[in-house]
C-alpha cells in the first residue's frame, strides 16, 4: 500500500497538462483498472488464505486428533501386553505349582501303595504265623489228649487187668 500512496503523489504532481492526454488517461483508467483488480485480487487473497487456514486447522485437528488415538492405542497395547506377560507369568507358575504338587502327591501316593503292599505281606505272614501256633496249638492238644487217652486206656487196662485179677483170684 506505500507504494500506491508514492504513486499517487507522483501523479498528482505531475503537470496537469499531461493529465489531458489521451494515453496517460487511459493508462489512469488501467492504472484504476489495475487498482481496482488488485483489490479484489487482494481480498480474493484474504478469503482464501482464511478458507485455506481453516481446512489446513480442521487437517491439523483430524491429524492431532488421529495421533492422540494413535498414542491412546499404543498406551492401551503396552497395557495390554503387559497384563498379557503379567497374566502369562502368573499361569506359568501357577502351571509349575500345579506339576510340584502333583508330583509330591504322586510320590505320596506310590509311598502309601508301598506301605499298603508291606503291610498285606506282613498280614499274611502274620496269618502264617498264627496258623503256625494254632497248628502246634492243635498238635499239643491231639498230643496231649492222646497222652490222656493212652493213661485212661492204661487206667482202664489195669483196672480191668486188677478186676479179671479179682476175679481170678489171683
Amino acid at each position: 500500500m506505500i507504494k500506491q500512496d508514492v504513486i499517487e503523489v507522483v501523479i498528482v504532481m505531475v503537470d496537469p497538462e499531461y493529465l489531458r492526454d489521451k494515453k496517460v488517461q487511459k493508462i489512469d483508467s488501467d492504472i484504476r483498472d489495475f487498482k481496482t483488480n488488485l483489490q479484489k485480487a487482494e481480498m480474493d487473497l484474504e478469503s482464501l488464505d482464511a478458507r485455506l487456514d481453516a481446512e489446513v486447522e480442521r487437517y491439523r485437528a483430524a491429524a492431532k486428533s488421529k495421533r492422540d488415538s494413535y498414542e491412546a492405542v499404543r498406551v492401551r497395547l503396552r497395557e495390554a501386553e503387559r497384563d498379557w506377560k503379567s497374566a502369562d507369568k502368573e499361569y506359568q507358575e501357577s502351571k509349575k505349582q500345579k506339576e510340584k504338587n502333583r508330583s509330591d502327591l504322586k510320590k505320596d501316593v506310590e509311598m502309601l501303595r508301598k506301605r499298603i503292599r508291606k503291610a498285606e505281606v506282613a498280614k499274611e505272614k502274620r496269618f502264617r504265623e498264627l496258623d503256625n501256633e494254632k497248628k502246634k496249638i492243635v498238635e499239643k492238644a491231639k498230643r496231649e489228649k492222646a497222652r490222656e487217652l493212652e493213661e485212661v486206656k492204661s487206667r482202664e487196662i489195669d483196672r480191668v487187668e486188677d478186676e479179671k485179677k479179682r476175679e481170678l483170684g489171683l
